[in-house]
């Protein structure tokens, strides 16, 4: 379940030279720097070669004061002309040569921690300089600097970047530290960034406190401060659960950035997920939209929600065209931010790889995503709810990939299928370790009742499609107890969420045995899901189709199938079942018997007296309704004439290239996503969907 994403908007503008300008200093923080010259000035530092020209004399450089070095690395610093990454490798490396010549220099600690932490994202080596530098001037200056002077000035860039750093690391209590020491040594009052922290720490009174004192903030930073304290009341109400009065501030925040030009980023893209947690499914996508459009800004990726919400409606040509756009816009922001978003981004892109069939390359992403979760500093959510997805998704994939491999073993020669098996059965074995460690973080009953709920802030953060997983983690006993009890306190209206919990319902009965209470809440859901949970509507259809066939109810099965298929055919995998279906050999032939012979072994395919019609010959694989109604269609491979590669190649096309939605996934989007997505660049391909079709959507 994707709860609501909520950046900070007090991140956007006041790091590093960004927070100059935020606070009405175009010039930079330093402007007006009064340090004392030294007696005679250093000579001009030499440099490698390669770097851009040496400037020391730059606006209130001077001010600045210090060596030429630092006055060069603050130069280098205020080169907002120069791209982003020249401009901090520049900062570094005259702060490193500042240092080797006074380690004991505040200013080559404050640049170098500037440097790591904008330019390097290395958080813990910036908090290590900022902190040499607050605890340097202070044993120089004192604690409490003239107001307007050189060392006041510098202590208040210092302890910014020091609110910063602690927030980016989910350090929320020193956060809210270096706020307090902003007042008590500087006399400066930034109380308005404790919202957050405070939020963090569910100091629900505090933060809402501290929220609308900024929202009726009365001073030339007002505008400023009110965004601050509406985006922060937005994300207080979705984490206390109160999703109406949530969606209003969300609203309201969103309202008060509509009419300004090219900021507003974040207010927008709050709203819409606030918008996504009462349904309102098109009012959520109009402001994605609208967030897009606007400037780039911190943490937040609008096409990254887009690509979510498109993938759930069952719009995979939308999805794959929002996955590519968010790879842009993920280019187009500051490197420094990628820490807090890459894993979920590179796990929007995985999800999308498991709806269009391409599982293998999924897992590889899951792989080296399920022990690296993201930093949660500039987001609502919770450590643990980003590593429980990620160990559900890896685990996902991981039995997905074994289902495939016991699969192919089941058409390849004996050598290679012993391969084949063994590599399924430690896949299993790995995806029963990650079901373990996320069984750790759903034994906390919030968080397996927020999981359970539909569109609930302090749920595991996972595709919707995927909530049901946590079933079969916790076990259908503990899961129907946990449904009831999530409906009793769900607030939203009976007919929006009470078909969510019916399709829990119906999958926790049927991993129970409970075949006909299974079908009954599945034929419920599928009627009265709301029309844009494609997905979640094909998982239930499956359970339908599971529970009919084993009562033997086989009629009403095959309407359920049909409804897999034409939606989401790569759930049956995902959920480990299997699809009936009876072998129509199209032509006399001794390899297409031999074909038959294999397909009838199959762990995926069910062959017996009714099903979909399967028709094999040597060149094509058909799918069809038993009336004949044409469902899917795959080529079978040219290779060598004798009769068990022919067979082989027909039983290879049944199983990889048959039930795989039309969906251009090139290989470029696969190789850009496997190779991480900081890269930009726009594809111009245009995906296909049938599923666009399906639901109308």
């Amino acid at each position: 379940m994707t709860t609501a994403r909520w950046a900070l908007a007090a991140v956007l503008g006041l790091v590093g030279a960004g927070a100059d300008a935020a606070y009405a200093e175009p010039d930079g923080l330093l402007q007006g720097d009064k340090v004392p010259r030294s007696a005679a000035p250093s000579p001009s530092p030499s440099l490698p070669a390669g770097l851009p020209p040496v400037v020391t004399d730059c606006a209130s450089a001077a001010e600045f004061g210090g060596t030429e070095l630092e006055r060069a690395g603050y130069c280098q610093l205020q080169n907002f002309a120069a791209p982003d990454h020249e401009r901090y490798v520049g900062v570094r490396t005259f702060a490193d040569r500042a240092l080797l010549e006074n380690p004991r220099s505040f200013r080559a600690h404050f640049l170098m921690g500037i440097a790591q932490h904008l330019g390097e994202a290395n958080l813990p080596k910036a908090l290590f300089h900022l902190e040499q530098a607050d605890e340097l001037l202070v044993e120089r200056h004192g604690p409490h600097p003239a107001v307007g002077e050189p060392p006041w000035v510098i202590a208040r860039r210092i302890l910014l970047e020091l609110v910063y750093v602690h927030g980016e690391m989910d350090h929320h209590e020193q956060k809210i530290r270096y706020v307090d020491l902003l007042a008590e040594r500087l006399g400066v009052d930034y109380s308005p960034l404790k919202a957050w922290p405070l939020l963090k720490l569910k100091r629900w009174d505090e933060a809402r406190a501290a929220a609308v004192r900024a929202v009726d903030a009365d001073n030339e930073r007002d505008a400023y401060w009110k965004a601050v304290g509406l985006t922060a009341l937005c994300a207080i109400e979705s984490e206390m659960r109160n999703r109406q009065a949530a969606y209003d501030a969300c609203m309201a925040a969103a309202r008060d950035a509509m009419p300004r030009a090219g900021d507003g980023g974040v207010a927008l893209s709050n709203a819409a997920s606030a918008a996504l947690e009462v349904f309102k499914f098109d009012e959520a996508e109009r402001l994605y939209r609208e967030a897009a459009r606007r400037d780039v800004e911190g943490t937040i990726n609008p096409w990254g929600r887009l690509t979510h919400l498109y993938l759930r409606q069952g719009r995979m040509a939308e999805a794959l065209a929002a996955l590519r756009e968010m790879k842009t816009y993920r280019y187009a922001r500051p490197a420094y931010f990628d820490q807090q978003d890459q894993t979920d981004a590179e796990l929007t892109g995985a999800a999308l790889l498991m709806v269009a069939g391409l599982m293998e390359d999924a897992l590889r992403i899951t792989s080296r995503t399920v022990n690296r979760p993201d930093r949660q500093g500039t987001s609502s959510a919770a450590f643990d709810q980003n590593e429980a997805g990620n160990l559900i998704m890896d685990r996902v994939a991981r039995l997905d990939v074994a289902r495939r491999l016991e699969e192919e073993a089941s058409w390849s020669p004996w050598r290679e299928a012993l391969r084949l098996r063994a590599r399924a059965a430690k896949l299993r074995l790995e995806a029963w370790e990650r079901s373990r460690r996320a069984e750790t973080t759903l034994s906390d009953e919030e968080r397996l009742l927020t999981t359970l709920r539909p569109e609930c802030p302090g749920s595991i953060e996972l595709p919707n499609w995927l909530d049901p997983e946590a079933i079969a983690i916790v076990g259908p006993g503990v899961a129907r107890a946990a449904i009831d009890r999530a409906r009793k306190e769900e607030t939203l209206p009976e007919n929006l969420a009470g078909p969510v919990f019916t399709a829990l319902e119906a999958e926790a009965a049927l991993l129970a045995g409970d075949e006909k209470t299974a079908l009954s809440k599945a034929e419920e859901a599928v009627k009265t899901l709301v029309p844009s949970e494609a997905l979640a509507r094909a998982r239930v259809a499956a359970v339908g189709a599971e529970a009919a066939a084993r009562l033997g109810n086989y009629e009403r099965a095959m309407s359920f199938y049909a409804l897999v298929l034409h939606n989401d055919p790569g759930v049956l995998r995902r959920m480990g079942l299997r699809l009936p279906v009876v072998i129509d050999k199209m032509a006399e032939d001794e390899a297409i018997d031999r074909a038959a012979q294999l397909l009838e072994a199959s762990p995926f395919f069910e062959v017996g007296q009714w099903g979909f019609s399967l028709g094999i010959e040597d060149d094509s694989v058909i799918l069809r309704l038993p009336d004949g109604s044409f469902l899917f269609h795959a080529p079978v491979k040219a290779g060598p004439k004798d009769v068990d590669s022919v067979a082989r190649r027909i039983a290879r096309a049944a199983h990889q290239d048959l039930l795989v939605p039309s969906v251009d996934v090139t290989q470029a989007d696969i190789r850009s996503l496997d190779g991480g997505l900081t890269g930009g660049g726009r594809a111009t391909e245009r995906a296909k969907s049938v599923l666009d079709e399906v639901m109308g959507q």
